[in-house]
């Protein structure tokens, strides 16, 4: 054990913080009487983990494209939690927020986005309406009944009959039919028994020309085109509706949710950790800028002594350090004494025995505050006993 003494020594609380907001905007709730007030910490973790939905990716096996039952990815419950909104999370806060944000839109957009999830969830994600369009669609790309499986059926159709009317229009001729002409003949009797002949012939030289098989060729490669675009469209909506694919449609509406309610809860201004406010900067109806600093929380149960000590030995971290002092340095007043540990050390630049230091201190003695804040020890008054 050596004795040492304070140069100049002054104590710092161990937390504290400006708190500030992580966006930009208009002061609309703040107590008049907030400054000096004692508040505990909220843990803003513990909501997040509270609110719903879950805005979670999905897990193994579905990530290797294994086709696996609706239920074993959480798909099976028919009626889920509805999502958090705007009051649910105004009730879970209460009266642990020291400053607020006007907030009405991004409330109204959680509204919105909460609803929307619920629609979706309702009409599109339940049990029945999987089954319903996984049965309309196919399980997968090899199941016989899926909609690409059926399109191909369908090319194999049109291709057979194209090929049979091309064998029937070669069988009959090949050659394209120019100007139609046509003949008609006429007889018609007299009431004196006379009989007329008539003969007419009609040519339509402003007609189309055809060619038959070339005509069938060109609708069967319309119909093989037309074919192929759809059993692409078939094929994704099939790869959509997979189980695995359905959990990460119902992450991206959770995320969408999730992503506002973020964003509300970020218009509130919470306590990390329990303290004392001990600075106001905003007021109620000021302005604020994203990171400016509203007001300043700290802790005092714990504390640094931050300074330079005289003292020749060696000191390393974790030394256990004894400090007796006469506060304010009043003649005749009764000694306090506490112990701290040294947290950090290092040699002072100018002189060999004097060394800055950070001694970190309870700050708490029968329930009651030992040191204040800034608080600078006197040279005379205080004594330092370090345990190496």
């Amino acid at each position: 054990m050596v004795k040492a003494k304070a140069i100049s020594l002054s104590v710092r609380p161990i937390q504290s913080a400006d708190l500030c907001f992580p966006m930009a905007g208009i002061i609309e709730f703040q107590l008049d009487t907030i400054l000096g007030q004692t508040v505990q910490a909220f843990s803003r973790e513990a909501l997040l983990e509270r609110l719903r939905p879950k805005a979670e990716l999905p897990k193994e096996p579905s990530m290797f494209g294994v086709d696996v039952p609706a239920t074993k990815l959480g798909l099976g419950a028919r009626i889920r939690p509805p999502p958090i909104g705007p009051d649910e999370i105004d009730a879970e806060i209460g009266r642990s927020v020291l400053s607020r944000l006007r907030a009405a839109d991004i409330a109204t957009q959680l509204v919105q986005a909460a609803s929307w999830y619920g629609l979706k969830e309702s009409a599109d994600l339940t049990d029945e309406a999987v089954a319903s369009r996984r049965s309309l669609l196919g399980n997968n790309l090899n199941d016989p009944n899926s909609v690409p499986k059926l399109l191909d059926s369908l090319a194999r159709q049109i291709r057979d009959r194209g090929t049979q009317i091309d064998d029937a229009y070669q069988s009959n001729g090949t050659g394209y039919i120019g100007a139609d002409t046509g003949r008609s003949d006429t007889v018609a009797n007299t009431t004196g028994g006379q009989s007329f002949a008539t003969t007419s012939t009609t040519s339509n030289f402003a007609s189309e020309y055809r060619y038959p098989i070339a005509d069938n060729r060109l609708s069967h490669q319309r119909a093989e085109i037309m074919l192929r675009q759809e059993r692409h469209a078939a094929r994704r909506m099939v790869a959509l509706h997979t189980p695995e694919s359905i959990a990460f449609e119902r992450a991206m509406a959770a995320a969408e949710v999730r992503k506002i309610q973020v964003t509300y809860l970020d218009t509130f201004l919470l306590a990390p950790f329990d303290g004392v406010i001990t600075g106001v900067f905003r007021n109620l109806g000021d302005f604020v800028a994203a990171g400016q600093p509203v007001m300043r929380l700290e802790n005092d149960t714990r504390v640094y002594l931050v300074g330079t000590i005289k003292c020749r030995s060696l000191i390393s971290v974790g030394n256990k350090v004894n400090v007796t002092t006469t506060l304010f340095g009043t003649p005749g007043a009764a000694q306090a004494e506490f112990e701290g540990y040294v947290s950090a050390i290092r040699g002072h630049d100018a002189i060999d025995e004097q060394w800055d230091v950070l001694i970190r201190c309870d700050n708490i003695a029968n329930g009651k505050r030992i040191l204040p804040i800034n608080y600078s020890f006197d040279f005379d008054a205080t004594d330092l006993e370090i345990t190496l």
